[in-house]
């Protein structure tokens, strides 16, 4: 992930013209009324679409919904270029299947050329929309020496010079400083100078935060995790809604796709298709998670373990469920059951997870969200084993948890697709 939404936070600039939000929206609806004008010419060799009145209903919701849903991305500051675009194609695409549902039920009068030209030329302007985006560069900022500034350095995509001493050029365009590290007089009255002439001062856990997704592990503390968890419990009844909704959805297709899965298991290794195991979820409890089975039947006969890169307890049949992710499919059961969601942090097995809550400090904050079938650290990260690997893998959770909102489930859903097609991160 880029930096760049820090010099876009507040906006877009392009040469001189700023573009706010606010600015941005009003461009938005104007350009999505055009392409409604130009979809009914297309229709009927008339620009005024209003003179349909069914379809300026139509027309009406698309351009309010379009717009608000647009509204909330364009102020979502960790969102980059490639979110940016997936996203609010993906908002098009729900609108106008809301829309194609409720011509099925109301049976309205509508126009299949009208509708097919707004949805095309919608998605088209939602790729030349973000254009100016990706011209935007990362801004020339400046770091006062320390910890968490030193980890910085070794991020990509960031533009960022350390200082031995308190003293910037003017190409400087802000001042990273680690705000909970105490400073010499002689940096805090240099950090204060810069403040009073307008430099930005941006935290550098913030900027860690925008750059790799992540949040620092050293500048986590209890009462700010809760702030932040608690400002999002208003999202967790629709999360809930939406898992439901999705899993009958599927359900037509996941039934027959999970017969032939199990068929071919056990054509391939014979003995149970299923495999059950204690996971740690919700609040640390334990449930009874259960998936395909991808291994020989004996492959804990030592003990819980990681999966290895090449693990000969992988059956040939099982190395292309892991791969696809299609071995997670019957964890819509637990999904059901409320024990899971579609998206949140993987849940740990029991004995691996009591072993991280003892070596890694707010392990146990992962918890606090419903655990998933895919998640912010698998889409990023991939699969992980070993104390190291868990400690990133716990920076992404505590993103997922921070920012936990319908946008960035969104965002993982769109992820979690690449990933299932090109087989990321599988073991």
């Amino acid at each position: 992930m880029g930096i760049t939404q820090l010099a876009t936070y507040q906006g877009l600039r392009v040469g001189r013209v700023r573009f706010t939000p606010l600015g941005l929206l009003v461009i938005d609806v104007i350009v999505s009324f055009a392409i409604c004008c130009l979809s009914s010419y297309i229709a009927w060799n008339d620009w005024r679409f209003w003179t349909q009145p069914s379809v300026l209903a139509q027309a009406g919701v698309v351009i309010a919904l379009l717009a608000g849903g647009k509204w909330f991305l364009l102020r979502r500051e960790y969102r980059v270029p490639a979110d940016r675009v997936a996203l609010a194609c993906l908002w098009v695409i729900v609108l106008y299947a809301g829309l194609a549902l409720g011509i099925v039920f109301l049976r309205p009068y509508y126009s299949r050329s009208f509708l097919l030209a707004s949805f095309l030329l919608l998605l088209t302007w939602q790729f030349i929309e973000v254009l100016p985006y990706r011209a935007v560069r990362a801004p020339r900022l400046a770091a006062v020496p320390g910890p968490l500034v030193e980890k910085l350095m070794r991020v990509e995509g960031l533009n960022l010079t350390l200082l031995t001493e308190p003293l910037i050029d003017s190409t400087i365009e802000g001042l990273v400083v680690d705000l909970h590290m105490p400073l010499s007089k002689e940096w805090s009255r240099f950090v204060a100078e810069s403040a009073a002439m307008g430099l930005p001062v941006y935290h550098a856990a913030s900027v860690y935060e925008a750059a790799t997704a992540k949040v620092s592990l050293e500048h986590a503390h209890a009462g700010w995790l809760s702030a932040l968890f608690n400002g999002n419990l208003g999202y967790l009844p629709l999360k809930r809604a939406i898992d439901i909704l999705c899993v009958l959805v599927s359900l037509p297709i996941v039934i027959p796709l999970s017969l032939v899965i199990a068929l071919l298991i056990r054509l391939d290794s014979g003995g149970p298709v299923l495999f059950w195991q204690e996971r740690v979820g919700q609040g640390g409890s334990v449930f009874r998670l259960v998936k395909f089975r991808s291994m020989r039947v004996d492959a804990e006969r030592n003990g819980a373990q990681f999966a290895r890169p090449d693990d000969d307890r992988v059956t040939r049949v099982g190395r292309v469920l892991r791969k696809y992710r299609l071995d997670e499919l019957p964890q819509l059961w637990n999904v059901l059951k409320g024990e899971m969601s579609l998206i949140g942090p993987r849940p740990e097995q029991v004995e691996f997870a009591r072993q991280f809550e003892e070596e890694i400090p707010f392990y146990r904050w992962r918890h606090r969200v419903k655990p998933g079938i895919t998640g912010w650290a698998q889409v990023q990260q991939g699969y992980a084993a070993g104390v190291q690997d868990t400690m990133e893998k716990l920076e992404y959770d505590l993103y997922y948890v921070k920012h936990l909102s319908l946008w960035l489930d969104l965002n993982i859903a769109l992820k979690t697709i690449v990933t299932i097609v090109t087989g990321f991160g599988a073991r």
